[in-house]
C-alpha cells in the first residue's frame, strides 16, 4: 500500500472536482500575477478549507510594482479563503523572482502560513519550505534528500513526485534524455525486447537497447510500483509532504 497520508494533489481544472472526492489535501493553481503587476484568482478553489493556494510563474513582461504590497495582498487571500497555505510555482530564478518570494517569504512566516517554493528558486530564502523533484536520473533518491535535510533542516524538505521516463544514449552528456511517453516506451520495449530492471538508489526501472545505427541507449522510467516505492523511501526520511500531479497520484489512491 503506497504511503499517500502525506500526498498533496496538485490539481487544475476538473482535476480539482476528482480529487475533492479523495479525501486528500489539494494544491489549487489558481492565483497568478497580472502583466500589471496585481495579484488575480482565475478559478476558485473546490475545497478552501483542505488546500494551498498555487500561485503560477509571473509573466516575463511584469510591470514595476511594490513587492509588499503583493506579499499583503497574498496573505489577504490566503486568510480570506481559509486555505492551508501558498505553493509559488515559480520556475525561473531571477533577480524580479528573487524580489518577490523574500517579500512573500517574510509577510506568510509573520502571518504563520505554510510557504512553499521550489529548490531552485527557493533556496536562499529563510522560512520557505524547499521543494525537490523526485525525477533524478543519477545518485541516489535517499542521499539527495538526507543531503537536503542536512543543509536546510529536516522541515523544510518537501518532495514533488515527478515520474521520469527517458531515452538517454550511452555516454550522455547532459542529465536529461529524450522525453518518451509510455505508449512510445512500450513499442521500444516490445521492439527490443529488452528487460527492465529495478534500480534501488533512483527507485526506478530501467533497460539497455542498441538502436540500427549502433548506438547505446538506456531508457530509464517511473511506473506505479517505483512510484509507490519512492513515496516508501520519503516516508523513511520522514520528508513531511510529497506533492503530486493528481494524474500521476491517480493510481496510488484508494477507490473514493
Amino acid at each position: 500500500m503506497a504511503h499517500t497520508e502525506n500526498l498533496i494533489l496538485v490539481c487544475t481544472g476538473r482535476d480539482a472536482v476528482c480529487a475533492a472526492r479523495r479525501g486528500l489535501p489539494a494544491l489549487h493553481l489558481c492565483l497568478r500575477l497580472s502583466p500589471g503587476g496585481a495579484l488575480q484568482r482565475t478559478q476558485s478553489p473546490t475545497a478552501p478549507a483542505r488546500c494551498l493556494l498555487g500561485l503560477c510563474d509571473p509573466p516575463g513582461e511584469l510591470a514595476d510594482c511594490s513587492a509588499e504590497r503583493l506579499a499583503a495582498d497574498l496573505v489577504f487571500e490566503v486568510q480570506r479563503a481559509n486555505a492551508l497555505g501558498v505553493f509559488a510555482d515559480f520556475e525561473h530564478d531571477t533577480p524580479r523572482t528573487r524580489m518577490l518570494l523574500t517579500a512573500f517569504d517574510s509577510a506568510l512566516h509573520r502571518a504563520e502560513l505554510p510557504f512553499y517554493v521550489p529548490l531552485a528558486c527557493g533556496h536562499t530564502l529563510a522560512h520557505a519550505v524547499l521543494t525537490a523533484s523526485t525525477a533524478l536520473s543519477g545518485g541516489s533518491l535517499t542521499s539527495y534528500f538526507s543531503s537536503l535535510q542536512q543543509r536546510y533542516g529536516a522541515a523544510r524538505v518537501a518532495a514533488f513526485l515527478q515520474p521520469v521516463s527517458q531515452d538517454f544514449t550511452v555516454p550522455s552528456s547532459t542529465p536529461n534524455g529524450k522525453p518518451l511517453s509510455p505508449a512510445a516506451r512500450g513499442e521500444l520495449l516490445a521492439h527490443t525486447g529488452a528487460q527492465p530492471f529495478f534500480s534501488r538508489e533512483l527507485c526506478a526501472k530501467y533497460f539497455t537497447y542498441t538502436d540500427a545505427d549502433g548506438q547505446a541507449h538506456f531508457v530509464l522510467f517511473d511506473d506505479t510500483s517505483t512510484l509507490e516505492a519512492k513515496l516508501t523511501q520519503l516516508a523513511d526520511l520522514s520528508v513531511p509532504t510529497v506533492f503530486a500531479l493528481y494524474p500521476d497520484a491517480e493510481p496510488l489512491l484508494a477507490p473514493p
